[in-house]
């Protein structure tokens, strides 16, 4: 277009902006002033950036807790919009619930892929709700490939205890991913299956975990738009805090304890949940002092010649047997000992050790020395794995090992002795639980391990032995008085998704790896429908010497970090949960709005679109930054307070200061 006169503009008429990136951060065209619980509401839509998806027939409001009605709302929008989502509330919030209300709200049929030991459970809520569908284990995932091939019409798989798929690794990892893929060549939700994933502890060691789990619903390249331009290079640690903290607020659902108590008023479906009463700690040894000293130096003379990374593995587990009791301890010594023998031979043959040969040496289901399994991958063909110095030092260690001396175990006999209830104790060897057993003679006690179970010396089947310990959660009726348990040592197999809140307390005798196991642990009792008002947990600690030389606490404190970096730890994704609630408050139409109230905090809330990210600014007079945890706050106040005068200066001042943090943000174009 031509002007009618075109002005004669030079060079020396120019002048430079300040700061050209504030002349993109203005109120949108048409930005209205309006009331301050409306642009609250407004602004809290637009960072939560889900489109509403319409309610189908059937809707699960009414047999829900008023906590997880907005939890259904959102996890559907989420699988409508990226294909998949993360439902990580905390533990006894009833996520199964929330689950099976999702798949039944989509109106498409839908399978369940759930460990064997919850099957009984899901089938159990699916009769409940006169509802049906296909059940796939986790196990059978690992064992071969699975194909809906019976289920065509299949659209959803609702992924329960899904941390167990964090290792792309592993067979049933990459079984998994073909299901979602759907066979159409697309990852799942882009022209595959949509996949709802639901888990309390979504990492246990490391952030990457939080990105493979992603990586089964998204293509490597889907959250481009999010600061995120690859999972795989993410997973790898390439990833800003920020740029995670916004895709774990997009694509997770969690809510801590606190927030769903005091979050939302009374409905039809009241949960009522018990208090925890503050954790105790007591440090006990396996065996007195001096004589552990002796077995860590033992220890550390083991030398698994010729390849380093199995000799710190195997010294570690070998100690972590050790904090367990000496009976776990010797069974790891002597396995150790037949793995001298075996690899001796296969080094005068010139090859390693097979897997066939290492599953002989160390059963499935005994975690610790599973990780043994690694030895055969980390030595070489033809390189025996230790001397005849490390076979002298495992005779040495197993004579020391030879004590009747148990301190941790007495600690535990004098705990059951003063306190009344039923009791979980938490162990990591099956050797410790067998070792319990005859150390608590005289209790009503029993023990599970994995399919396992034990009355004393008696064997039986794992469920037998929980309907016996917890009748009133597992639905059972009163056990005849010769099975009736107080005492129940399981191993963490039974940590996950089962029900056993009869019991008022958890010890953890043994300290897990990973924190996701405490929490997976106290899950059992600390749920809805407790009959107890407070619950105990009580915590063993290694003696000086070993808790030194395993570092186990410094271990669960760095993984308890990592977990809160991926939005895992308490309240972390809390103020989402919140930002729905307020955007909920008004039908209000959308479009630009501001607004401003009188507050003792001289602030500004700037949500600000670039591309397909939504960030919230907060700008005062000596910082500008993203910050949604505290967006969220300074909304919820703003919607409560009164209005005051808009003075449009200082909001131009507002965004000119946000306009560098915006680019140090490196938000997309």
């Amino acid at each position: 277009m031509r002007w009618p006169s075109s002005p004669r503009i030079l060079s020396e008429h120019l002048a430079p902006l300040s700061e050209p990136l504030a002349c993109l951060l203005t109120p949108g065209e048409g930005a209205a002033l309006r009331p301050p619980g409306v642009v609250a509401a407004l602004a809290a839509g637009a960072l939560l950036d889900l489109e509403p998806v319409a309610a189908q027939p059937g809707d699960a409001a009414a047999w829900l807790a008023p906590h997880q009605v907005p939890a259904v709302a959102r996890l559907r929008a989420i699988l409508a919009r990226y294909g998949g989502a993360l439902l990580a509330d905390a533990v006894g919030l009833g996520k199964s619930y929330v689950a099976l209300a999702v798949a039944l709200g989509t109106g498409e049929p839908f399978a369940l892929v759930v460990p064997a030991v919850l099957v009984p459970q899901w089938r159990s809520l699916l009769a409940r709700h006169d509802s049906r569908a296909p059940i796939l284990t986790h196990e059978s995932l690992s064992g071969r490939s699975i194909r809906l091939t019976a289920y065509p019409t299949i659209r959803l798989l609702v992924v329960d205890e899904a941390h167990r798929f964090r290792n792309p690794e592993t067979n049933r990892y990459r079984a998994l991913a073909r299901l979602a893929a759907g066979g159409q060549g697309g990852q799942g939700g882009q022209g595959g299956r949509k996949v709802l994933l639901v888990t309390a502890t979504p990492v246990h060691n490391r952030v990457a975990e939080l990105f493979h789990l992603f990586r089964l619903f998204l293509r490597d390249h889907d959250l481009t738009a999010l600061g995120l331009p690859s999972l795989r290079r993410a997973a790898r640690g390439d990833v800003a805090a920020q740029t995670l903290a916004a895709v774990a607020a997009r694509l997770v659902v969690a809510r801590s304890r606190a927030r769903a108590r005091a979050g939302y008023p009374a409905g039809p479906v009241v949960l009522c949940f018990p208090e925890r009463a503050a954790g105790e700690l007591i440090r006990a040894g396996t065996a007195p002092e001096r004589q552990l000293e002796d077995l860590v130096r033992g220890v550390a003379q083991l030398e698994v010649s010729a390849a380093r990374a199995a000799a710190g593995l195997l010294r570690l587990t070998l100690l972590s047997q050790l904090a367990s009791s000496l009976p776990a301890f010797r069974a790891s010594l002597a396995r150790y000992e037949a793995f001298l023998d075996l690899a001796r031979a296969a080094a005068a043959e010139g090859r390693s050790l097979g897997s066939r040969e290492f599953q002989r040496l160390f059963p499935r289901g005994e975690a610790a020395d599973l990780q043994l399994t690694l030895l055969p991958l980390l030595l070489p063909p033809g390189t025996a794995a230790a001397g005849a110095r490390d076979q002298a030092v495992v005779r040495r260690l197993r004579d020391l090992s030879s004590t009747a001396s148990d301190p941790k175990a007495d600690a535990l006999a004098r705990l059951l002795a003063a306190r009344d209830g039923k009791t979980i104790v938490f162990v990591q060897s099956r050797a410790t639980a067998r070792y319990l057993l005859r150390r608590l003679p005289g209790r009503r006690v029993a023990a599970v391990m994995g399919e396992a179970g034990l009355f004393g010396r008696e064997v039986a089947g794992r469920g037998e032995v929980l309907r016996a310990f917890a009748p009133r959660a597992q639905g059972a009726p009163s056990p005849a008085p010769a099975l009736e348990t107080d005492i129940l040592i399981a191993t963490d197999l039974l940590s996950e998704g089962l029900n056993l809140q009869d019991a008022v307390r958890v010890i953890h005798y043994d300290l897990p790896w990973s924190p996701a196991r405490l929490t997976q642990r106290v899950g059992r009792i600390d749920r809805a429908g407790s009959p107890h008002a407070r619950i105990e947990t009580i915590t063993l600690l290694p003696a000086p010497p070993l808790a030194e030389a395993i570092a186990l606490e410094r271990r669960l404190l760095g993984k308890a970090r990592a977990q809160a970096r991926a939005g895992a730890g308490p309240h972390a994704l809390d103020w989402c949960d919140r930002l729905q609630r307020l955007a909920a408050t008004v039908g209000a139409a959308g479009g630009p709005a501001w607004a401003a109230v009188a507050e003792r905090t001289n602030a500004a809330v700037l949500v600000v679109r670039i591309g397909g990210l939504v960030e919230a600014l907060v700008v005062t007079e000596e910082d500008a930054a993203p910050d949604p945890v505290r967006a969220t706050s300074l909304l919820e106040r703003a919607a409560r307070a009164r209005p005051a005068t808009v003075d449009p200066a200082a909001l131009t001042r507002a965004i000119e200061r946000a306009a560098p943090a915006v680019r140090r943000a490196r938000l997309p174009a």
